[in-house]
């Protein structure tokens, strides 16, 4: 027990041996006193509350200063990743685009080459006409004169490519023919016999379907026989069985016969 409850108790002890007017005024002075100990609290509760509230406000102040701090920082984050992407989207537009130049760059220079090439080529084949054309002046110079011109030698030349020309299509048309004529061919042979074969693979199983058929009939046969034997015998048993009984029915009536006539005659 704290002092504080001692000192209750033995006031309490005190006041239980004094008159009731001590008494009254001393519980009004105890009221009075647990009254302003409890305003006391209250004013210090209400400070208490009021630096709560304070921090609270403080708290919600800083609490906002860091939403619009992270805002702002969301908003730098995603401004660098879109600075970054459309720097990403340049680099990568810029690479392609050269790599384009590159591809463009070594394609000139191929068609360069190329086309030096068939300078050199059309060098050379001028060269080699040269000589072409001095033998055609040489032809034209002949005594003989069967072409007045150049131009004539080289008509002649074209009307022969012509038809050398028309020759060598109409024979690739007629080897064409012939390739497909062959084929044709292969593929009726191939479809023959795969034909045979089918219809040889048919008759061995009609063969033995019809062995089989064959055997089920004779089988059938036997067993039709063996019946018809069967029923002969039985038959023939159901005969003598018959005639037995008629010889017996006969026997039995004679002698029935002979007794009813000794007993008329008795009588």
């Amino acid at each position: 027990m704290g002092p504080a409850a001692k000192d209750d108790v033995e006031h309490t002890m005190v006041l239980e041996h004094v008159n009731p007017t001590t008494r009254l005024l001393e519980k009004r002075r105890l009221m009075r006193e647990t009254e302003e100990t409890l305003d006391a609290r209250k004013a210090e509760y209400k400070l208490k509350e009021q630096g709560f509230k304070r921090r609270e406000e403080a708290l919600k102040r800083k609490d906002l200063e860091l939403q619009e701090s992270l805002v702002r920082f969301s908003k730098f984050l995603q401004e660098n990743d879109a600075k970054r992407t459309a720097a990403e989207r340049k680099a990568a537009e810029e690479i392609k685009l050269r790599l384009q130049k590159e591809m463009e760059i070594r394609e000139l220079t191929r068609m360069q080459e190329n086309l030096r090439n068939d300078l050199d080529d059309a060098k050379d084949e001028v060269g080699r006409n040269l000589r072409y054309e001095r033998y055609l002046t040489t032809v034209l110079e002949a005594p003989d004169g069967s072409y007045g011109e150049i131009q004539d030698l080289l008509n002649r030349h074209k009307t022969l490519r012509v038809t050398n020309e028309d020759l060598r299509a109409r024979d690739a048309a007629l080897n064409a023919d012939a390739d497909a004529t062959r084929a044709r061919l292969h593929a009726y042979t191939k479809r023959m016999t795969d034909e045979r074969l089918n219809l040889n693979n048919d008759i061995a199983k009609l063969k033995k379907r019809l062995e089989a058929a064959t055997l089920e009939v004779e089988r059938a046969r036997k067993a039709s026989a063996a019946d018809q034997q069967s029923s002969r015998n039985r038959t023939l048993e159901h005969g003598r069985a018959v005639a037995a009984a008629e010889n017996l029915f006969q026997r039995c009536r004679q002698r029935s016969n002979a007794t009813t006539w000794v007993t008329w005659g008795r009588w």
